[in-house]
This record gives C-alpha cells, structure tokens and sequence, in this order.
C-alpha cells in the first residue's frame, strides 16, 4: 500500500478508534488493555469519506475497521473509490494501535505510524485531518 494511501487509511482508523460507545462521553482517559482506550474496541463503519471535495461513501465506497482489546486493528475496503486499494477494487490491511484522550496511534513505533485526534457527538465520530496536501474528513457510527 502506498505511504498516501496508508495515511488515509491510518486517518479513517482514528476515527473508528476513538468513537465513544453509544450513550455517552466518559472519561477520554480510559486506557484499559494493550490498546488503551476501551471505547474504541469493535467495529465502525464509515457513513462520509470526503476527499478533494468528493464523498466516497456516497459514490459505492465501503469501509469498516475493527479494534480489539488485544491493541489489534484491522480494516476492509470495498468498491474502493480513492485508490485507498492501490488500483484493486477491495482490500484490507492492520497493524497495532494505542488509544489515549483524543488521540490515537496506529502502527507506533513504525514508518507508518500515523497520530490523530478527533471530535465525538453521541455514537458519531468525525476525524479531519490533511494528509499530503488533501484534506479528509471521515465520519463512522459503530456496529
């Protein structure tokens, strides 16, 4: 995978990581198991991917990552609409990831380690970020 498209990717994990469980804002300084933060463990979906104005949810895309309390992430692409897949329709790809306050770290401590932040309203995270000159804002609701 590309270093472009691996930091997207990396963006839309943050997201998916950091989301609150529905019913609440509890404490963003959870840090229980090798992940860190438990509200980020399971699997979210993406219902917006908006980049270079365009929504690639909105034109077939499908994307769903998963957080286990392990410190594990994983993600699937499907119909990929922004050569997240490097020029193949679907992929998928994971790594390791810590969670603390608003912040989340996929891959530390390698090349591709990626550092977000987020913003959270009920069970709807939104991540924005620029990643090599492209803004990105990705918006998931967990399973």
């Amino acid at each position: 995978m590309t270093v472009f498209s691996r930091r997207i990717l990396s963006t839309t994990l943050l997201s998916l990581a950091v989301a609150w469980s529905a019913g609440g804002c509890g404490s963003d300084e959870d840090n229980t198991g090798p992940g860190g933060n438990s509200a980020v463990v399971g699997t979210w979906n993406a219902t917006s991917f908006i980049a270079q104005g365009n929504d690639l949810i909105a034109q077939g895309m499908s994307l769903s990552f998963t957080f286990a309390a392990s410190g594990d992430y994983s993600f699937i692409v499907i119909n990929d609409q922004g050569n997240l897949c490097n020029g193949v329709a679907d992929c998928s790809d994971g790594g390791s990831y810590t969670a603390s306050g608003t912040q989340i770290t996929l891959d530390p401590g390698t090349v591709d380690e990626a550092i977000l932040t987020y913003t959270i309203v009920g069970s709807t995270m939104t991540v924005t970020a620029t990643i090599e000159g492209t803004p990105v804002s990705v918006t998931f609701t967990k399973q």
